[in-house]
């Protein structure tokens, strides 16, 4: 990790983030870089993120706000941890 970032600083950014995924991605997370998220992440990371803010409009409109709360800090936490992780690769 740089400067910028410490080691501790990333692990509670992917802890923060496994924290509100689905099971179903962290486990496909784990196999795609097992113990240690790294930049091999990013399109899975990327297509999470997409998906994720087509979600937040149409929870909006369905008027389920917990829902959609839960959606918006899903896509912080995304938004930040791939920052982490193409500032890592760039390095």
């Amino acid at each position: 990790m740089t400067d910028v970032m410490n080691t501790s600083s990333f692990h509670q950014l992917v802890e923060h983030y496994l924290g509100l995924e689905s099971m179903e991605i962290t486990e496909e997370l784990l196999d795609l870089c097992g113990e240690s998220l790294d930049a091999c992440a990013l399109p899975l990371l990327r297509r999470r993120l997409c998906e994720e803010e087509v979600h937040i409009p149409r929870l909006e409109t369905q008027g389920y706000t917990r829902m959609r709360e839960k959606c918006e800090q899903l896509v912080a936490s995304l938004r930040v941890l791939i920052a982490a992780l193409e500032q890592e690769a760039h390095v």
